[in-house]
Parts: C-alpha cells; sequence; structure tokens
C-alpha cells in the first residue's frame, strides 16, 4: 500500500511539468531563435499591465516570433496601458517595444483604451478593427494564448 501511495504521489507531482513547453522549465528561452518554424501565427492575449504576467506574455511572443512565427500581442482590458505613449515606462512596457522592433505586431482593444484614456499609441501598435480580429479567429493555423 505503501508502494502505490509513493508512486501515485510522484505521478501526480510530475503532472504539472507534462504539459508545459521545453522553454518553461529549461530557462533556455532565448535559444529557439536557432529552431525550424512551426507554421503557425501566435496570437498572445493579454489583459495585464503589471509583472509577472504582463512580462512572461511578451516573453512569450519574443520566442514565438524568434521561432519565425507571425506573432501578434492583442492587448486589453488593463493590458491596453503597455501601449500607452504618455504611460511612465516600465519593464514590461520596454519589451514590448523591442518585441514591435523586432517586427512583432501589437493590436489594442480601442473599447477597453478609451475606458482606461489611454488616447495614443506607443510608436508599432495600433488599434484592432473587428475584421482583423475575427479574420485571426477563424484562421486554422492560429493558436491563441491568454494572460
Amino acid at each position: 500500500m505503501r508502494m502505490k501511495h509513493l508512486i501515485l504521489t510522484a505521478v501526480l507531482g510530475l503532472m504539472p511539468f507534462a504539459g508545459m513547453p521545453s522553454w518553461a522549465h529549461e530557462g533556455h528561452m532565448h535559444q529557439h531563435h536557432t529552431q525550424a518554424q512551426d507554421n503557425i501565427t501566435v496570437v498572445v492575449n493579454l489583459t495585464r499591465d503589471k509583472a509577472p504576467s504582463a512580462v512572461m506574455a511578451i516573453r512569450f511572443a519574443t520566442v514565438s516570433l524568434e521561432r519565425g512565427n507571425p506573432t501578434i500581442i492583442w492587448l486589453n482590458s488593463e493590458g491596453v496601458r503597455l501601449a500607452d505613449a504618455k504611460a511612465k515606462p516600465s519593464q514590461a512596457s520596454k519589451m514590448l517595444q523591442e518585441f514591435i522592433s523586432k517586427g512583432g505586431k501589437v493590436y489594442v482593444c480601442p473599447h477597453c483604451a478609451n475606458a482606461l484614456g489611454v488616447k495614443e499609441l506607443v510608436k508599432g501598435a495600433e488599434f484592432g478593427k473587428p475584421d482583423m480580429v475575427f479574420g485571426l479567429l477563424s484562421e486554422e493555423r492560429v493558436r491563441i494564448i491568454s494572460w
């Protein structure tokens, strides 16, 4: 009975890591730029403007971009503050600018931005439009992850 308990404990303890991408537990995020393209478009849905959520989401998007995937960050809810041209720079907003400089796309929910008083966006970010958003959702090779 004790042996069954030990085996069950070991298996359940490892389960959270089973579905994680290798970079998440190896700590080698920046080595993926040499891998082949995954042939998908990645959309990172970011609803927060504070670390750790914002930082992890932008890191994930940057890794996807470095792997050769077309990658989009969709900012909504409080996440729109990251693209506010008049906001004080933060670690996450600086990472967002770097993501844009590498060719990443950043779209901002216009309704959320209006509600939070974000009127002017940082260079490279643009307000999303329904046709763009629904177009992405209907594409077969689009993968969406949310923070």
